[in-house]
């Protein structure tokens, strides 16, 4: 069966912008896709604005809509598979997973059971907390300090303040839950989910504490994790996120959630 042209490319014909070139060498790539299984799709639960359930149990989020779009570009069907971000990191460990779409950091210990694609997005980790608090020794001393379990911002916390402070790793949503509630003092999160929760109603008395931390390929850059040895699908998966910004619906996409680029 002949694949339809897509729409977006015919009006790249006269002339043929550069990026329209690439388009045109990189689809059918994409289109003339045999059957398949379908590729099953680690999502989080609970991840503002990236990962949300409704009271029905409707997942959506930039990150849900990104793995569609991605299936789309590769012309795959997908399962998407929604749970807590350390039981999606356990099923990847399992082989369980083809992919996981999660913002992930290329620490070495997760690429020892999984290979990650390009950067999908870029952001910075920041420091959320009440007004008055400061980051330092003495600000910190005997304080309670927070962030998401099994990510590289629990780890910085442990290394850098482990000693001053008392670190506790949770799911995001719990960090986010006991920083309201008091238990927390200081929450240290990917910047943002972070400045979705203070533009919310439960995050309005709470402020950024000094500067984010400094931009770096660990802590910055937003991956997909792929079945570890599948070269095949990370390559296309590569393709497919340059594709999409291509066509514009990464931007679609991104605008509906955020007020500025993320790429």
């Amino acid at each position: 069966m002949r694949a339809p042209f897509p729409r977006f490319l015919g009006a790249c014909l006269a002339p043929l912008p550069a990026a329209c070139l690439l388009a045109l060498l990189w689809f059918p790539a994409f289109a003339a896709a045999e059957e398949h299984a379908p590729l099953k799709v680690g999502l989080e639960d609970y991840y503002p604005p990236f990962a949300l359930t409704d009271e029905t149990g409707r997942h959506s989020g930039f990150d849900h809509e990104i793995g569609e779009a991605l299936c789309n570009a590769l012309n795959r069907p997908c399962d998407m598979v929604v749970l807590p971000f350390d039981d999606l990191l356990a099923a990847m460990r399992r082989g369980e997973l083809d992919m996981l779409i999660d913002g992930l950091a290329p620490s070495a210990d997760r690429l020892e059971y999984m290979d990650i694609t390009d950067s999908y997005y870029r952001s910075r980790s920041i420091y959320i907390g009440r007004p008055g608090q400061t980051i330092d020794v003495e600000g910190l001393r005997g304080k309670k300090i927070g962030s998401q379990i099994d990510t590289l911002q629990g780890r910085f916390l442990q290394e850098h303040w482990g000693n001053v402070a008392d670190v506790t790793l949770l799911s995001y949503e719990e960090v986010l839950g006991k920083l309201y509630s008091g238990e927390l003092d200081v929450a240290l999160v990917d910047g943002l989910p972070g400045y979705a929760f203070l533009k919310s109603e439960q995050g309005s008395e709470f402020v950024v504490l000094d500067d984010p931390l400094p931009p770096n390929t660990l802590l910055s850059e937003a991956r997909i994790g792929v079945r570890k040895g599948d070269d095949k699908l990370r390559e296309a998966l590569n393709k497919a996120i340059v594709h999409i910004r291509l066509n514009g619906e990464y931007d679609r996409i991104t605008r509906k959630y955020f007020a500025f680029s993320i790429y």
